[in-house]
């Protein structure tokens, strides 16, 4: 496939607690990018009916869950799962072959912190018995600001990895108040992979023995 053609999908997931075999999903949030000029295609955002006794509370506080706003807004988990994979389906330009031999597209998710939202968005649609097109092998921000450490070192480098925290290090704005918010996480991690595409190029890493 040409790379011209390829999208990446920018996701962000609150959940009501660590574990992803047990504690659900409350929000969700992407965006679509083109996958050359990073701009944005589409965003999508939703809010999830839970059952507040299977969160940890303390999750709940930290992700400024609100009773009466999500009573408002928040949707089924199959009618959210269902939304959200045709929302992938739309920018999946990754081909994958099936046993059979037929050929299908995925997502190439993004995400800070990957490992974490991917284990969880798979064993939340695993549970519901709902396919997911949606790469496995995601993306991460941390990584890769983890590398641009490493290549191009900094004489006053992050204290942490933290979405906040590289953000103020790479003058990225990112607001107190969306913080755990999973649309103002998803924008923030969108916004400081450009920066650190943009800091990859001006000073490209030297092969040179």
């Amino acid at each position: 496939m040409s790379h011209e053609t390829s999208k990446l999908v920018f996701i962000d997931l609150e959940t009501g607690g660590p574990n992803s075999k047990r504690h659900p999903i409350i929000q969700i949030a992407a965006v679509a990018v083109d996958g050359e000029s990073l701009a944005a295609l589409e965003t999508i955002e939703l809010k999830v009916r839970f059952d507040e006794r299977l969160t940890a509370k303390y999750a709940l506080r930290k992700n400024g869950y609100s009773r009466r706003l999500w009573q408002k807004q928040a949707v089924s988990e199959i009618t959210a799962a269902r939304q959200f994979a045709e929302f992938l389906k739309r920018h999946a330009t990754h081909a994958a072959l099936s046993r059979e031999g037929a050929e299908y597209r995925l997502a190439q998710l993004v995400a800070h912190n990957a490992v974490w939202d991917v284990e969880f968005l798979h064993s939340w649609y695993e549970r519901l018995k709902i396919f997911c097109p949606a790469r496995r092998q995601a993306l991460c921000t941390l990584q890769r600001s983890l590398w641009h450490f490493f290549e191009s070192p900094s004489p006053d480098p992050p204290l942490n990895c933290r979405l906040d925290t590289l953000c103020r290090h790479f003058n990225v704005q990112f607001a107190a108040a969306d913080a755990h918010d999973a649309l103002g996480d998803v924008r923030a991690t969108v916004a400081l992979y450009k920066a650190l595409v943009a800091r990859s190029i001006a000073v490209p890493y030297s092969t040179a023995a």
